[in-house]
């Protein structure tokens, strides 16, 4: 008998028994290469960004997607760049009554790879990784991702921010460390009993995401999603979101746990209405980037990685991502 396993916001997915841990061990041979099939699942706009990259790129992509999220998709994945139809990218819905278990359980069982991204500070029970990383598939490369977790810049001044200028601002709270942890050991730890090489993609707190003025021919990256972003969550007077889009596509890529949060200046630059980036933030489409690329790169293969931003009006290429998954410190 299948039994619901209860995920964060209502999600709902069937609980896939193992059958037995695989001999294989972690190789960083173990690339994806374009038209292979990933699985995305998660929660919000860095997720949809990532399945919408990894299309882009070449993958058989399905979305795992809450009914929300479902409901959101099309308007934040199509643009006239990429009209509905021209991407190799379908949405699977794993709660509400059009939730097919079996359709579910064939899709996970030929996923050769996995990306996990929660938008909000949630965290993956490791009951549902039985779900998405079942032992008797064809899994061969997994991309999680986490937050900043090593405390640095976090504290009074990052808390007071998130109170009164920005709910999204990472924070670090002790509560939130443990479960990221939990939640990186759980996910590891499998992949390393089913040989499958697993990447952790850090976040601080997530900004950007859209395509700025791209399709206008000014800042932003064109690939990213729909300008409808704009008009979610938190709205202010100066649309700072759409000016972040345009003026911080830089990216900083370093090895393990080691960026700094928002430090005492988190509440002036809570909101970065002046444009620019500050300490403590991670680019939503550079992070969907990230553990999309780490799919297919050796350089990427069961390490860990810190995402920062940084200010610039070009976003990195292909060729570039691998340079600094190679060169990361």
């Amino acid at each position: 008998m299948l039994l619901l396993l209860a995920l964060p916001h209502g999600l709902a997915l069937p609980a896939i028994s193992a059958k037995g841990a695989s001999s294989r061990i972690p190789s960083p041979k173990m690339n994806l290469a374009q038209g292979d099939q990933v699985m995305v699942c998660g929660t919000g706009p860095v997720m949809l960004l990532a399945a919408k990259l990894a299309a882009i790129k070449g993958f058989a992509t399905t979305c795992a997607v809450s009914e929300r999220d479902f409901e959101l998709a099309p308007g934040l994945i199509y643009t006239d760049l990429h009209p509905e139809g021209s991407l190799p990218l379908e949405f699977l819905k794993i709660s509400g009554p059009d939730a097919d278990s079996n359709v579910i359980e064939e899709c996970t069982s030929k996923a050769k790879g996995l990306v996990i991204a929660f938008d909000g500070e949630m965290t993956i029970p490791e009951r549902a990784l039985s779900v998405f990383m079942p032992e008797s598939n064809s899994l061969q490369r997994v991309s999680l991702m986490s937050r900043y977790l090593n405390g640095a810049g976090m504290g009074f001044f990052a808390n007071a921010a998130k109170l009164a200028a920005n709910s999204e601002i990472w924070a670090a709270r002790a509560e939130q460390v443990e479960s990221y942890r939990a939640m990186e050991k759980a996910v590891i730890s499998r992949a390393e009993s089913m040989g499958v090489g697993h990447t952790i993609i850090r976040a601080g707190t997530l900004k950007g995401g859209a395509f700025g003025d791209s399709l206008a021919g000014a800042g932003g990256e064109n690939t990213f999603l729909h300008a409808k972003f704009y008009s979610l969550g938190q709205q202010d007077v100066v649309n700072w979101r759409l000016l972040y889009d345009c003026d911080v596509l830089g990216v900083e890529l370093a090895r393990g746990d080691t960026m700094s949060g928002p430090g005492f200046l988190a509440a002036i630059t809570a909101t970065n209405s002046k444009g620019g980036s500050g300490a403590g933030e991670s680019h939503r489409g550079a992070v969907a980037t990230a553990l999309v690329e780490a799919l297919r790169l050796s350089e990427a293969a069961n390490k860990d990685f810190s995402v920062g931003a940084r200010e610039g009006r070009q976003f990195p290429d292909a060729a570039a991502w691998r340079k600094m998954f190679a060169n990361a410190k």
